[in-house]
């Protein structure tokens, strides 16, 4: 073989050597960068959005106590008059007895006798003169607007529990529904209404919830107890089986 077919050969053997490696390198740089993208997608696209709001250990609010027995009693009140406590911490005067006058109401019973629904008004009579069950946050959430801004009344209805921490971090009390016991029962009832069939149970209640600690929950009871309390995890418990219902009031 000649001299130059052997440098000819030779260079091929670089050149096809040099090609392979630069194939190879571009394989693995554009591997690495792929890794890179999926390794740095936002935690908001698989998870749960993290709280923007950092939460304190602990939170007591200073919000006054209402006792819906007092008179004019409203026997099945505790919703309403827990959303007057609220509002008079903001220093909104108004009374148990007004909100209960001003909220939607349905009839416990219909000509069909087909149960009122209490996602759209508060069912049956709220003084107590007659039978009736309670309110849901929507009705709620409704005659809160008639105080507040719309934009400040803030419903957090299907919320993980750490939502309402967050809001009372912040300095925020927070309306709820529990149950009389403030721990989970097992008496639900199942109602057919106009709506289609929903479970209740006539040991709902509602708290404004006031404060926690690293243990405990504090909440102003309607039945005529200030910051009473509850461990976190059975409020928390009861909390998600009475619906997740929360409202508060950025002001």
């Amino acid at each position: 073989m000649s001299p130059n077919r052997k440098w000819i050969k030779f260079g091929l053997l670089v050149t096809t050597f040099i090609i392979g490696i630069l194939f190879i390198n571009e394989r693995y740089i554009k591997a690495d960068q792929k890794n890179d993208t999926i390794g740095n997608q936002s935690p908001h696209q698989t998870e749960k959005k993290a709280l923007s709001v950092p939460i304190k250990e602990s939170s007591q609010l200073d919000v006054p106590l209402l006792y819906q027995f007092d008179e004019p009693s409203l026997y099945n009140g505790c919703e309403v008059t827990s959303l007057a406590m609220i509002l008079n911490y903001y220093d909104i005067e108004v009374t148990k007895n007004e909100l209960a006058d001003e909220i939607k109401t349905v009839p416990l019973l219909n000509e069909n006798d087909e149960y009122g629904n209490p996602h759209k008004g508060f069912v049956g009579s709220i003084s107590g003169e007659e039978p009736g069950l309670g309110v849901y946050h929507e009705p709620i959430v409704k005659l809160a607007q008639k105080y507040v801004s719309k934009n400040k009344v803030i419903d957090l209805t299907g919320s993980d529990f750490n939502e309402v921490l967050a809001a009372l971090s912040s300095g925020h009390p927070v309306w709820t529904i529990t149950t009389a016991t403030f721990s989970p029962v097992d008496d639900f009832v199942t109602w057919d209404t106009t709506d289609g069939e929903i479970d209740v149970t006539y040991s709902m209640h509602s708290v404004a919830i006031t404060g926690y600690d690293s243990e405990m929950v504090y909440f102003n009871d309607p039945y005529g107890e200030k910051d009473s309390s509850m461990d976190r995890d059975t409020f928390e418990e009861t909390y998600e089986q009475m619906g997740s219902q929360a409202v508060y009031f950025n002001l």
